[in-house]
């Protein structure tokens, strides 16, 4: 919803494509330099978009949205709520931006290059703008959620950025073709030639290339490192959430910044690998601090615990697998003594080893990373075969994080690579230990593949879930496939774990179940089994103990045909040609069996397809031939069929049919009709003799040459019509032909209307939809044939649907609907442009479809508008609602499914035509108007088509969005209606700003940008066009806010009980409400929004016309309607300040004033507070000041004095000496208005809250507003008798202000009292609450104990305070009650000391010394 303050500043028409819009105050010349420049207006567009979902992204509270889903629907989790939030920055950031550049490059090649348009969007969307936001987001969000959102867009965008026509293009190599210069070569697409390039231009390319690669890769490596940082989050739950997205990140980009680092040394930059490969290493170093030193850091529980060890099993389950990912980056992929050519490549775009770098880097080297890989690979053995962690000494481990922590190596050296292996070499160790003492007590027994670990010494950090320990397994299987020089140690390490698996000692399975154990046993056998069937394990020599292992396990056959295959497997690769092809046979043979039999069922198929043709060939004619649409063709095709006609005609049941012989006719008309004329239904006499109840005669031949022609009707058949006409009674025999008759116009209509519809001449076209628009109007009670029953059908639902969105026109449309079902040939020419035919939409048929519309719906408009004239009157009326509630129905339809083309088509052209149909209809009515309206109701649509699924493709996110703008095209053509409607019809001009302002003040359903350009509408085009709109918006908002004002009434009860729980509710939990003007309860919330929308529109009209106000205060102070007040108290600032800008505050206040009752005061008093806001810094204006005066002299109170509740809101700029006279009325008000009022004073003097301030001039007074302390002293000195208020009202002014802690603290009172006491030195006497107020404050302030102990006190002492009766009482109660306060060096002690000794004697006998 607009602002009302930005109502005035708004003069941008609603539709710019409108011909017919009005120019608003503008000036076609001032063009900004902006807009002028197309570069410019793009790059706008783009970061609107991006900006429009990173707010959207920003505000998300991280908690799953709880709208419904649909019946079917799968509800989004929050992470992929948040993908599909951030979708349009991936498109606009890796797609929309390069196409966008490529287009204005191509475009305007005078003004821009392509060179030119990518960088400057490159920079502004994504240097400047994507990627610090996120990295933002991936640092320092409060939400775990929208952390991990963060660090997976970095992934999503380097994917996205490296297909065709992206930044990182890697579909070809040509930098002409390559993305974003280029479409680049999608997979696919063939050899594409690339045009000729300049290289010196190509190699700058590939380098801008490489630094946004760069730029890319850092920020991503740099969102997941404090992702990994222990204690980003305080929950321990969240903290490992966060760190497990961390670690799924680290693993994605692992592998593209070492490819990128390659290239970098490949090229000689040292230094541009050095940059990103230090936060890689720290990122390494994050994650493996991560999986063991948790229990160091307090991360885990310290004990082997299951509890504790489940906690952070998911976050160690993501580490191994990132430890198996550095494992395969930092280890070779060939055996020392192999030829890189006889290994298998694999994809060079997936896999990473030593090899792919380059050497000569001093820092990168291949020696260094191979060994963090093989500490990482004994660490992974040692998770298999231990079942977890073996322990580390906590020394290293304490070492090791305090160097982690403080991002520096612990053993003071400035490698980069000893953090990480301070960490894994310790890990690796560990185990080594171990397997080393269990490999002695082998070599010891003489059994070579015995291995036996005493499992019950061995002390674990952690122990591994049967997840984990599934990626354990796994990762020791793959590394042994994927790099040979490991295959025989995890050959090894998996078979002795296979050996010797889980549940075979009491140490084991802490974390494990039965059924897990069961499962990781299965994994292991069937590990073993893979590998021993994979060659190397032959040539490793491991196939040894993996066949042992499974046979131990009861697999020796499996084992057995394993080895056999891995044997077989390295012959044929040992083996020559003759080998090799004879495998090839075998395989060829294979594959050609499988074509045979391919091909059998392909020859069958072709057979029953030509049996059933065949078989439709020897019937012939008899059972319908579709003809070709060429009519040579079509001839040709009858005349070879003529011999399969039979000979005689098909058998029919009655045996009084006349013969007919086979003539031509009989031939044409079994063409024509595609053989329906042969199975002719005898009871349809018209189809058979219909046409014997009329004779033709010739005459005389005229002047010009042709034959008079004279038609004459049947005498019996003529009584026949006549009799059924008049209602007379008549026979079967004439009752049946009644029948016969409307059954022969209906189908006959039917032709008529499927004829005009196909015509290819438009001439004729026209002439038939007169004919069928007559006979419509004419054949009254006729049912549709089946041929348009369908449109008949619509439009009845249309009625039907129209009837219950519309419950103002409920009437009206019950009568469309009534006429409808009593004309059916009417209500299905109105919608029978409307239904799908399932014909082709290409253009052509798009325009005609249009055309058509217009033309046959304007026949029946103008033909029902003649006989209204004559006829019913109404009739003209029902044919109107129907056809508009056709057009609504099939809008509807189009928005409910947008896959269906000829829906869509039909809807767009519907509405596109529907305002100049309207505009040429002889007269509207409010009802049609009001079903013009409900275009606007596509908040449903709005919503389906904003919500986006990760797995949305770019196509389904685009034909969404094309929907979704084609709904509110629609929406936007019904307030260019209304508009219309507004300017040309003067009798309608009041409905039509009825709906418009309805759909603004959201009575009427409508999405919240149609409301908006609706409220444009109404402020910006209708309500300046004239003195007449004017006045009728102003009548319309009035109505409108009188259905707020009953809506408020009707629910007053309702709300009332649901504020009551609710506030029970919330006091049973000790919640309290913040602000007053806020919804107590969801019933309540509920009703401000549906009533706010109408009081923001007429505050905004009550900018203009200052009069309307008196509306709003009637109506919000009519009884029970107290929604509709808080929704008027909470606007109300944005209606002052509007009307102060406009009209001058101290004016306006004095035209509202003049105009509110007595029972409108409250808001009377609202609206000259919010003339004063504390937002506002200066002073309110003297002449305010004086308008408020003024005002209050003219209302009185009860008592007949001025009320002083109308000088309130300007206290704060009245003089203080003004304020010291006010304030005596002050106090003798309540307690509400007098704590309103102190407030009031101060509210701009909260620097000197604690400062008694001094007249600059003391002949002048100029200080303004009064501070707490001058308050405080103020009050004390009031003189109660003189100004006629009890003492006791006196006492409780000063206890009011002490209790309210907030304003009056400890502080301020401490100033107080102090100002006091030293006019009291000088010479004043003490206020009689003085020693009053010092003991409340002793009560309850204990911070000002010392100071009235040692200082005010004494002070008074001095002051001689016992002359004072009334006042020493005070001082002496005071004394007692610090005497002994127990607080050491607080005690009025001192103070009792002082006293001279007369006082000192009475002060003891009345308290005696304890």
């Amino acid at each position: 919803m607009m602002q009302i303050d930005e109502i005035d500043n708004i003069n941008q028409q609603i539709i710019d494509d409108d011909d017919n819009a009005a120019i608003i105050d503008s000036d076609a010349s001032d063009i900004d330099e902006e807009e002028a420049s197309p570069l410019l207006s793009a790059l706008d567009d783009l970061e609107s978009r991006v900006v429009t979902a990173l707010n959207e992204f920003k505000s998300h509270p991280g908690t799953v949205g709880s709208t419904a889903t649909s019946a079917g629907s799968v509800k989004q989790s929050i992470h992929q709520e948040l993908a599909s939030i951030l979708r349009p920055v991936v498109e606009v950031s890796a797609h929309t931006g390069p196409s966008t550049a490529r287009a204005l490059a191509s475009s305007y090649p005078q003004n821009y290059t392509i060179e030119m348009c990518v960088d400057e969007i490159y920079t502004r969307i994504n240097s400047e703008l994507i990627l610090p936001v996120i990295l933002e987001s991936a640092q320092s969000d409060t939400i775990p959620a929208k952390r991990s959102a963060s660090l997976a867009l970095f992934h999503t965008l380097h994917s996205e950025w490296c297909k065709a026509g992206s930044y990182l293009d890697g579909s070809t190599s040509a930098p002409s073709l390559a993305g974003p210069y280029g479409p680049g070569i999608s997979p696919g697409s063939g050899h594409v030639s690339a045009p000729p390039f300049n290289p010196a231009e190509g190699q700058r390319r590939n380098q801008i290339k490489s630094a946004r690669r760069a730029e890319l890769l850092r920020r991503w490596v740099q969102s997941a490192i404090p992702n990994l940082t222990p204690g980003t989050f305080t929950n321990a739950t969240l903290d490992a959430s966060a760190a497990g997205r961390g670690v799924l990140s680290a693993s994605a980009a692992l592998k593209p910044c070492l490819r990128y680092m390659a290239e970098r040394i490949g090229s000689a930059d040292d230094a541009g690998a050095l940059r990103l490969f230090l936060p890689v290493m720290r990122m390494i170093e994050g994650v493996l601090g991560r999986l063991f030193l948790e229990r160091t850091r307090g991360g885990e529980s310290t004990s082997m615990d299951k509890k504790g060890q489940v906690e952070g099993d998911a976050l160690r389950s993501s580490c191994i697998k990132f430890l198996e990912i550095v494992v395969l980056c930092f280890s070779k992929k060939e055996l020392p003594f192999q030829a890189a050519s006889r290994m298998k490549k694999d994809n060079v775009a997936n896999d990473f080893s030593l090899e792919d770098l380059p050497p000569g880097h001093p820092i990168i080297t291949r020696e260094s990373l191979e060994e963090i890989g093989d500490y990482a690979f004994s660490t992974l053995r040692g998770l298999v075969l231990l079942g977890g962690q073996a322990a580390i000494d906590p020394n290293l481990l304490l070492a090791a994080a305090a160097s982690s922590s403080s991002g520096s190596n612990f053993m003071g050296g400035s490698n980069p690579f000893t953090p990480i292996l301070d960490i894994l070499k310790p890990a690796a160790l560990a185990f080594l230990n171990f397997e080393t003492d269990a490999e002695k007590a082998e070599a010891a027994g003489g059994d070579k593949n015995a291995f036996t670990l005493d499992r019950a010494n061995i002390e674990l950090d952690f122990g591994l879930s049967q997840k984990s320990y599934s990626l354990s397994i796994n990762a020791i299987q793959m590394l042994a496939t994927k790099r040979p020089v490991y295959f025989k140690e995890s050959s090894v390490c998996l078979a002795r774990r296979a050996i010797d698996p889980p549940g075979t000692s009491d140490n084991d399975g802490v974390l494990l179940s039965k059924a897990a154990i069961t499962g990781i046993r299965t994994h292991l056998r069937s590990s073993c089994l893979t590998l021993l069937r994979h060659f190397l394990s032959v040539t490793s020599g491991s196939w040894e103990v993996l066949a042992d292992a499974l046979k131990q396990a009861g697999m020796e056959t499996q084992a057995d045909r394993a080895l056999k295959a891995s044997k077989q497997q390295l012959n044929l690769m040992k083996g020559g040609r003759a080998a090799r092809n004879r495998a090839a046979v075998f395989y060829e043979w294979d594959t050609s069996a499988d074509d045979s039999r391919a091909a059998k069922r392909q020859r069958d198929t072709d057979d029953a397809q030509a049996r059933v043709r065949a078989a439709k060939m020897a019937r012939g004619l008899g059972s319908g031939i579709q003809l070709p649409t060429s009519m040579v063709d079509a001839c040709e095709l009858v005349l070879l069929n003529l011999d399969n006609l039979p000979p005689k005609r098909p058998p029919v049941a009655s045996s009084k049919q006349r013969k007919q012989p086979i003539d031509l006719d009989f031939v044409v008309d079994a063409v024509v009709s595609n053989g329906a004329s042969l199975a002719m239904e005898e009871n349809h006499w018209y189809d058979r003799d219909g046409g014997d109840g009329w004779a033709i005669e010739e005459g005389e031949v005229g002047e010009d040459g042709r034959p008079v022609l004279t038609f004459k009707m049947n005498s019996s058949v003529l009584d026949a019509g006549m009799k059924i006409a008049q209602g007379e009674k008549v026979k079967d025999t004439e009752k049946a032909f009644a029948e016969q008759s409307k059954l022969a116009s209906s189908m006959a209509f039917s032709r008529v209307l499927m004829s005009s519809s196909n015509a290819r001449s438009s001439a004729v076209a026209d002439f038939g939809k007169q004919i069928a628009a007559r006979l419509a109007l004419t054949l009254e009670g006729v049912k549709a044939a089946s041929e348009i029953e369908r449109s008949h059908v619509m439009t009845v639902e249309a009625v039907e649907s129209s009837i219950k969105k519309n419950a103002e026109t409920e009437e009206e449309l019950a009568g469309a609907l009534e006429f409808a079902l009593e004309n059916p040939l009417v209500s299905s020419s109105l919608a029978y442009d409307l239904t799908p035919k399932g014909l082709s939409s290409d253009e052509n048929e798009v325009s005609n479809a249009a055309a058509s519309t217009s033309a046959l719906a304007m026949r029946i408009l103008n033909e029902a508008y003649v006989c209204s004239f004559n006829e019913d009157k109404a009739k003209y009326e029902k044919c109107l609602d129907l056809f508009v509630s056709s057009v609504v129905n099939a809008c509807d339809l189009s928005n409910q499914n947008p896959k269906d083309n000829e829906r869509k088509r039909i809807a767009n052209a519907a509405a596109s035509s529907l305002p100049h149909q309207l505009g040429a209809a002889p007269f509207l009515t409010p009802s049609s108007l009001n079903l013009v309206s409900s275009l606007c109701d596509i908040e449903e649509v709005v919503k389906k088509f904003s919500t986006k699924t990760p797995s949305q493709t770019i196509a389904e996110a685009a034909a969404a969005r094309t929907a979704k703008a084609a709904a509110e095209k629609r929406a936007t053509a019904a307030l260019l209606i209304l508009r219309d409607v507004a300017f040309q019809r003067d009798a309608l001009r009041g409905s039509a700003v009825d709906c418009a302002v309805a759909i603004a003040s959201g009575r009427l359903p409508a999405s919240a940008q149609i409301e908006d350009k609706a409220l444009k509408l109404v402020m910006n085009v209708i309500f300046p066009k004239n003195v007449d709109c004017a006045d009728k918006v102003i009548t319309s908002a009035a109505k409108e806010l009188e259905f707020a004002t009953r809506f408020a009434i009707e629910n007053h009860e309702k709300i009332k009980k649901a504020n009551e729980a609710s506030a029970r509710k919330k006091e049973k939990h000790g919640y309290s409400s913040k602000s007053a003007l806020a919804p107590q309860s969801d019933e309540e919330k509920q009703a401000l929004d549906r009533v706010r929308k109408p009081v923001v529109l007429v505050m905004a009209l009550a900018v203009r016309r200052p009069e309307i106000i008196k509306a709003i205060m009637e109506n919000g102070c009519r009884d029970g309607a107290d929604v509709l007040a808080k929704a008027i108290r909470t606007n109300m600032p944005k209606l002052a300040r509007a009307a102060a800008t406009k009209h001058g505050s101290a004016k306006i206040a004095v035209q509202v004033a003049d105009m509110a009752s007595e029972k409108e005061a409250p808001l009377l008093i609202c609206f000259l507070d919010n003339l004063v806001t504390a937002a506002d810094k200066s002073l309110p204006s003297q002449e305010l000041i004086d308008a408020c005066q003024e005002i209050q002299k003219a209302r009185l109170d009860a008592d007949g004095k001025p009320d002083i509740r109308y000088i309130m809101p300007v206290v704060s700029g009245i003089k203080r000496v003004e304020l010291l006279k006010e304030l005596p009325d002050f106090v003798k008000g309540s307690d509400e208005i007098l704590k309103t009022a102190l407030h009031r004073m101060s509210e701009r003097l909260g620097r000197y809250s604690m400062i008694f301030r001094d007249e600059p001039d003391p002949t002048e007074n100029t200080l303004r507003g009064m501070s707490s302390c001058e308050q405080m002293v103020y009050l004390h000195q009031l003189d109660f008798h003189a100004i006629g208020i009890p003492q006791k009202r006196y006492l409780d002014v000063i206890r009011v202000c002490l209790e309210d802690d907030e304003v009056f603290n400890d502080r301020v009172v401490q100033a107080a009292l102090d100002y006091i006491s030293g006019k009291f030195l000088e010479g004043e006497s003490l206020p009689l609450a003085y020693m009053r107020t010092i003991i409340l404050t002793c009560s309850k302030h204990e911070s000002l104990h010392s100071w009235i102990c040692h200082v005010l006190l004494p002070r008074l002492v001095e002051g001689q305070v016992h002359s004072d009766k009334r006042q020493w009482e005070g001082w002496m109660r005071c004394a007692k009650m610090l005497e002994n306060t127990g607080d050491q060096g607080i005690s009025s002690l001192e103070a009792i000391e002082k006293l001279p000794e007369e006082q000192k004697k009475m002060y003891r006998a009345k308290y005696p010394k304890k």
